[in-house]
């Protein structure tokens, strides 16, 4: 699984890179430079074929590492769990991988519900895609879908939560355009009541969520999971999430989705 991510970025960077490269010799055939100045000029759009490549390289050196490695599957469900590491999966429409700090696969976030007319801009504008009406569920490593979200609003994200049988258990909302440097939101239940505040940076996401009380219910590690306990995660950057198991299984399902939302639309 892993290194059929790796493997997808591998591939993904060759097609970008060959497209690249096609525009960059179009231009070139359609206005030569005539001078040093207008060289280096066109020379500048051989920063994104350098990174392209850079990338290309590192997910072919990665693949060659865990190719081998046998990823495997939790026999816990998210539910269950107190803590995640996720990763966004290598697709021209983003997924997040979801697995157990010692590495076994629990499932992953999908994108379930778009138009048509989406898919260019999940591809091409991903950050404007995240002010779009759309549905992800959480699928389990089983492939059993556990929960949805559909998002809707503009100026104000909402999230509309559901479990697995479609009944709706609760609401996230997120104000969109305050959420530059800060994320700010809030879990509300399916009667419209607020259970928990929300606050994260809108920079690196990083977030200690706790309730009025001060009870902890989710707190973001911002890559200092400690590698040395997993199997399969070697690199410094994990992203991983301690999760309460002090709340209600609503509860944790509507804060798993506020999560997974907020990591899909991560720019990391």
């Amino acid at each position: 699984m892993i290194a059929n991510m790796y493997k997808r970025r591998e591939r993904l960077a060759i097609i970008f890179l060959g497209i690249i490269t096609l525009i960059f010799a179009g231009l070139l055939i359609v206005e030569t430079p005539s001078n040093t100045d207008e060289w280096l000029e066109a020379g500048s759009m051989l920063i994104p074929f350098i990174f392209l490549i850079v990338i290309a390289f590192m997910s072919r050196y990665k693949y060659q590492k865990v190719k081998d490695v046998d990823i495997p599957l939790s026999v816990r469900t998210i539910e269950d769990i107190d803590h995640v590491v996720l990763k966004k999966d290598a697709t021209f429409i983003t997924q997040l991988l979801v697995f157990e700090q010692t590495g076994g696969f629990l499932g992953t976030y999908k994108f379930t519900s778009m138009s048509w007319w989406q898919y260019p801009i999940a591809i091409l504008m991903s950050s404007l895609f995240s002010f779009l009406p759309y549905s992800v569920s959480y699928f389990s490593n089983q492939d059993e879908k556990l929960f949805t979200f559909k998002r809707k609003g503009f100026k104000k994200t909402m999230l509309d939560v559901y479990d697995e049988k479609n009944c709706f258990i609760g609401q996230y909302e997120q104000e969109e355009f305050k959420s530059i440097l800060q994320i700010k939101g809030r879990i509300l239940d399916q009667d419209g009541q607020m259970i928990l505040p929300v606050k994260a940076s809108g920079g690196n996401g990083d977030f200690d969520i706790r309730d009025q009380d001060g009870r902890r219910w989710a707190y973001f590690y911002n890559g200092r999971f400690p590698h040395e306990y997993t199997e399969v995660f070697k690199e410094i950057d994990n992203d991983m999430v301690e999760i309460s198991n002090r709340i209600s299984r609503e509860q944790k399902i509507l804060l798993l989705a506020m999560i997974g939302y907020m990591f899909l639309n991560r720019s990391k």
